[in-house]
């Protein structure tokens, strides 16, 4: 039996590789330093995983294939052993890119939306007869459990393509989705231009006579693609598919809010263009129920004759802020919103502190925990004081928001709000453990 080691397995990613591995009847193990529920998990599906110090002890005997998350540090005891094997050692993005030269692969990407939008593709090809294999950045439910990985039984793959770092320059697809380019990860991207031309790369790695989809404020796209200027792929724009107002009436969603029938589009047109029926597509599209930390309902908790409603959401920019806060207005329009934010990275919330103050003051409350510095070194010249400061500021309300210092004042100051409220989580951190200590009602 082949054997295949991976270095950071607890990844939501590479995760969802290992599981793949064990699917095709690898032995497959891993090492994590820190536990989590997706980590026991893969324990229990059969995957051997070491959680704690990365040493090279780790590395097996026999092992022919490493595969190692990107944030590994060249001086990881155990990464260092591994080099010292004659396993073939690959970046997950570099993992993935090979299955993608061997698979008819579909690749969602885009700056934000790429987890539900890959998740929408996966329910559209199941409803139009198509069993293909999926890999998301996010958990889904499936045949009773949730996972970030299904195998399917045909040549299809559906993918989740992150630009961070230019990961998904490492894959090859036969279609890919582009649900929208924005000014992020900036501390790797010089800047937006810097961005697009990263963007249009990873269309050049299109196999030819494939396509890419786009809405049409991104037909810019052409500008920095060789391979469209050659006319070797296609480019496929939603609206020329299914226009605007149809895009609001015939698209229904399990989930509110217009940048996610924005999404659900970009897979209609994908449909189309892939000879779907028209009423195969849409079922399809409304089949879709949902995915971890994406407007995900948590319960509901009484507090004297008040009804607080729970959610969480993987929002961690101005503008995913923006689309998050607006579908739950349209959802709620009869009650309050309350954000509990954790801002994630030194680096963006300094770089987009006045968007995030922008969007942040359109909730009705908002709290801030300490921000999540995740790999980078702490910096104090940014914090969640500064932040609330500014967006009281920008309002003249002094307690709009607040800054709390950890999750049992967030406990608190959510189990006193008073009124009606829907609390909405935010944040890449890890904001939603404040939903341990809350006893819910579902």
């Amino acid at each position: 039996m082949q054997k295949v080691h991976f270095i950071g397995i607890g990844g939501i990613g590479i995760s969802a590789l290992a599981r793949h591995y064990l699917s095709e009847g690898w032995s497959v193990s891993g090492s994590d330093a820190s536990d989590s529920q997706l980590i026991q998990d893969l324990i229990q599906e059969g995957i051997n995983v070491k959680v704690g110090p990365q040493v090279a002890e780790n590395i097996s005997d026999g092992v022919e294939k490493v595969i190692y998350t990107v944030a590994v540090k060249a001086d990881n005891e155990e990464f260092v052993a591994a080099q010292k094997t004659d396993a073939v050692l690959m970046t997950y993005p570099q993992a993935l890119g090979e299955m993608t030269k061997s698979k008819k692969t579909i690749a969602v990407c885009g700056t934000h939306g790429k987890t539900t939008t890959t998740a929408i593709v996966y329910e559209m090809l199941k409803e139009c007869g198509v069993d293909a294999g999926m890999i998301v950045g996010s958990l889904i439910e499936h045949d009773g459990k949730k996972t970030n990985y299904i195998r399917g039984n045909s040549e299809w793959i559906v993918i989740e393509a992150c630009e961070y770092r230019q990961s998904f320059l490492n894959y090859f697809p036969d279609y890919t989705i582009i649900t929208n380019i924005d000014a992020d990860h900036l501390d790797f991207y010089k800047d937006l231009e810097h961005i697009k031309k990263s963007f249009g790369q990873f269309v050049d790695n299109i196999k030819g006579g494939g396509k890419v989809i786009v809405h049409n404020n991104e037909e810019y796209i052409s500008d920095y693609s060789e391979s469209l200027k050659s006319q070797k792929i296609e480019k496929v724009v939603a609206e020329d598919t299914i226009n605007e107002k149809d895009i609001e009436e015939k698209i229904v969603l399990n989930v509110p809010g217009k940048h996610n029938r924005q999404n659900a589009a970009l897979v209609y047109a994908l449909g189309k263009t892939l000879g779907f029926e028209e009423s195969k597509i849409l079922s399809g599209l409304k089949n879709f129920k949902g995915t971890w930390r994406r407007q995900e309902y948590k319960g509901k908790v009484n507090i004297d004759q008040n009804e607080i409603i729970f959610y969480d959401d993987y929002a961690h920019h101005p503008h995913e802020i923006r689309a998050t806060l607006a579908a739950f207005r349209e959802k709620y329009s009869d009650k309050k919103i309350a954000i509990a934010f954790m801002p994630h990275l030194f680096s963006r919330t300094k770089l987009l502190f006045t968007e995030f103050a922008e969007e942040l003051v359109k909730a009705d409350k908002v709290f801030l925990m300490p921000i999540y510095k995740a790999r980078e070194v702490f910096d104090e010249s940014i914090s969640s004081n500064m932040l609330a400061d500014k967006i009281n500021k920008n309002t003249g309300q002094i307690e709009l928001a607040k800054a709390l210092n950890n999750f049992e004042e967030l406990k608190n100051e959510l189990l006193n709000l008073g009124d009606d409220y829907v609390v909405i989580t935010m944040g890449a951190g890890n904001i939603d453990d404040v939903y341990k200590a809350l006893d819910f009602k579902k």
